[in-house]
């Protein structure tokens, strides 16, 4: 992940990520048929953490708000305790040269699917809002925070209290 989040995917050659981890460039193509295979692999680990996260709110009868929040706040605890990861998610969103493999794609959208019917149905979901607008809004917004955050930041990363309520708050805001 590091070797991505300093170079980008177009930057980060096998070699690199193989030396960076201190394995021959042979043992990594032993596991691997190349970077994007291993990139794809580790994104699927992120999002497969979120989706589970995910599974355990919504059997816990909550509410859209309260899935949405909590999905909020679990991006930030990833944040402040593992920010190469938040970085990593952050980097693979904004570059073109890479392409999220179509089952990670299906999986995120399948969830985001679940969260828009919830909120639908209980109405607390703008009905004109669909599942590619809470990508928009519960992804991509909630990386881009951080990673502002994070930049502004000049020691160690962590995203405050004060800007997790404040995001929370905007993020509502912009759903309903």
């Amino acid at each position: 992940m590091k070797m991505v989040v300093e170079k980008g995917f177009g930057g980060a050659s096998a070699i690199l990520i193989a030396r960076d981890a201190g394995v021959s460039t042979g043992y990594f193509y032993r596991h691997y048929k190349g970077k994007k295979e291993m990139v794809n692999s580790l994104l699927q680990d992120v999002y497969q953490e979120m989706y589970v996260k995910f599974e355990e709110l919504n059997s816990q009868g909550l509410t859209f708000s309260e899935i949405t929040e909590n999905m909020i706040r679990n991006f930030i605890e990833l944040a402040n305790a593992n920010p190469v990861k938040i970085k990593f998610l952050y980097v693979l969103t904004h570059d073109y040269s890479f392409v999220v493999a179509p089952s990670i794609k299906e999986n995120i959208f399948q969830l985001l699917i679940q969260l828009k019917n919830l909120g639908h149905k209980s109405g607390e979901l703008d009905q004109e809002i669909n599942e590619d607008d809470l990508y928009q809004i519960l992804i991509m917004n909630v990386l881009q925070t951080i990673n502002l955050t994070f930049r502004k930041q000049k020691t160690k990363n962590s995203f405050k209290s004060q800007a997790t309520k404040h995001l929370i708050y905007l993020t509502g805001k912009t759903l309903q």
